[in-house]
């Protein structure tokens, strides 16, 4: 397995069939994506296959923002062959290396609640209640500092 920095659209079609099945690929486009410090890392196996993904942006903390924010969005791994070989871990650290590089002090993500842990284990630590993303699911606000 290898993990590589990508343009946007190597990212989307995993977004899609992961994160998002309901919605269409336009939908795939976060806001962000484009945005100057934006980074989008995808994950493959063997073959060439991408089976991870993740993206950082410098954004806002929502609830407390501070100058060296940074966000993670659409982090998924395959189900087919992207689970349980150190893709997510792998990719996570490419996005916190992003961060660091950049001068980020904060990163912070709305963890789906099915993974809170993965998260725990790697350093984040949970914001306060768990929430309703409508038509995704539970959700916390996890984070992490550079450091």
């Amino acid at each position: 397995m290898r993990v590589e920095r990508v343009a946007a659209e190597v990212v989307r079609p995993l977004r899609q069939k992961v994160l998002r099945p309901h919605q269409t690929m336009a939908d795939q486009v976060y806001d962000g994506d484009d945005a100057p410090g934006a980074a989008h890392f995808a994950a493959y196996d063997d073959g060439g296959r991408v089976i991870g993904i993740a993206s950082i942006t410098p954004e806002p903390h929502p609830r407390a923002p501070a100058v060296g924010d940074w966000r993670i969005r659409g982090m998924a791994t395959d189900p087919e062959g992207g689970r349980g070989v150190g893709a997510g871990a792998a990719l996570l650290s490419a996005c916190l290396g992003r961060a660091r590089a950049a001068g980020g002090v904060r990163v912070w993500c709305n963890a789906r609640s099915p993974v809170r842990g993965f998260y725990e284990r790697e350093g984040f630590a949970v914001e306060g209640d768990e929430f309703e993303l409508e038509g995704i699911g539970p959700h916390l606000l996890m984070s992490w500092r550079v450091g």
